[in-house]
């Protein structure tokens, strides 16, 4: 029985876990003085600004999901055989 509690416990507690990282890649970040980007959990630039204006700080696009786009981008560039030309500045 002890067992079987530990384990519904250890489940809840994973699951918790996952739920947390996934809030921390949203488009828009709650940001509060120059640290960084900060809390990084709102699907909208509205939803953000309205906790902003209720607790301070300003909004800002998530650069991580911008930076994660880029790169998927340029992989399937690579992918279909567009590869950058070599800049060739000897004319």
């Amino acid at each position: 029985m002890r067992l079987a509690i530990g384990f519904a416990v250890l489940i809840a507690a994973l699951t918790a876990a996952v739920e947390l990282a996934s809030a921390q890649n949203r488009p828009w970040c709650l940001r509060s003085g120059f640290t960084g980007p900060g809390w990084c959990g709102f699907d909208s630039f509205q939803q953000c600004m309205a906790t902003a204006r209720g607790q301070g700080g300003s909004c800002i696009e998530n650069n991580m999901l911008i930076w994660q786009r880029q790169q998927e981008q340029q992989k399937k560039g690579k992918a279909k055989g567009q590869q950058r030309q070599p800049y060739d500045d000897w004319r």
